[in-house]
């Protein structure tokens, strides 16, 4: 997955660079994310997995437990969806603008 998230920075880092949409900065800051990702997505898969193979065991009628594993199952997806949004908005930035900008040029 991190390999995927490195190619589409990559394509926009390459579309990027022909018509300076967005700082380098802000390209720069999300491939920091990415390392972050790479750390964090070996953990998340783990706990993600942990999650769903107890899910069995949950007792459905214990609202505390319940809780507690959609809380964690919340903290998951969030985490995964905020790397993934961080992304997406470099790619709505230069979608915005790229077509214009290049048949301008």
């Amino acid at each position: 997955m991190d390999g995927k998230m490195e190619g589409i920075l990559n394509i926009l880092d390459r579309l990027n660079s022909n018509i300076n949409i967005v700082n380098k900065e802000d390209l720069d800051e999300q491939y920091e994310n990415l390392e972050d990702f790479r750390d964090l997505i070996r953990d998340l898969i783990r706990d993600l997995d942990i999650l769903l193979n107890s899910f069995n065991s949950v007792n459905q009628n214990d609202g505390d437990e319940v809780e507690r594993m959609l809380f964690e199952l919340h903290r998951i997806i969030t985490t995964f969806e905020w790397h993934f949004s961080e992304v997406s908005d470099l790619n709505t930035k230069i979608l915005k603008e790229y077509k214009d900008k290049i048949n301008n040029v």
